[in-house]
């Protein structure tokens, strides 16, 4: 090692004095910039660990509120489709009571028209019968030759009711 100092021209002294002066401007150096800047490294790590989980946390908020979202959305359309479905049920039942009270007014109307067709059948039949008892009796007293009593025309009107009845 002599031959060493000898050619770089130092002595045992200097030598020590230059590894003491570099060890402490090792711990100066380690002191004023080794730990802060680890502090620095260590918090900045920290911080970005921090904001790596908030992502996280986001994201999952994020799918969680994309899943209430698509569930929501499922169960408009499902209640939307509910409304529909009701809505037509509703119409086809309206459509079955208008027809319904078309076919049962229909069918009233058509009996009240038998029964007046009926009712003006009667009261023809009536009144043919009248006339023809009427005839009958004018027939009868020409025939005779003779005024009939009110007796007779009312038998006589009575046979030709009886006659126009057996008709019928």
């Amino acid at each position: 090692m002599q031959g060493i100092f000898q050619a770089l021209n130092l002595s045992g002294w200097t030598f020590l004095f230059q590894v003491i002066n570099l060890l402490v401007v090792m711990g100066v150096l380690y002191i004023l910039l080794y730990k802060p800047l680890g502090k620095i490294l260590a918090d900045r790590e920290a911080k970005i660990e921090g904001n790596l989980r908030d992502a996280a946390t986001a994201k999952e908020k994020a799918e969680q509120m994309l899943a209430e979202y698509q569930q929501q959305l499922r169960g408009a359309r499902q209640e939307a489709q509910a409304i529909l479905d009701r809505a037509n049920r509703m119409a086809e039942e309206t459509r079955a009571e208008i027809v319904a009270k078309a076919k049962e007014e229909a069918s009233r109307a058509l009996e009240q028209a038998r029964a007046e067709i009926e009712g003006e059948k009667s009261k023809a039949l009536a009144a043919i019968r009248n006339e023809a008892a009427t005839l009958a009796v004018l027939a009868a007293g020409k025939v005779l030759g003779r005024t009939l009593t009110p007796d007779d025309q009312e038998r006589l009107a009575r046979e030709a009711l009886a006659e126009v009845e057996r008709l019928q």
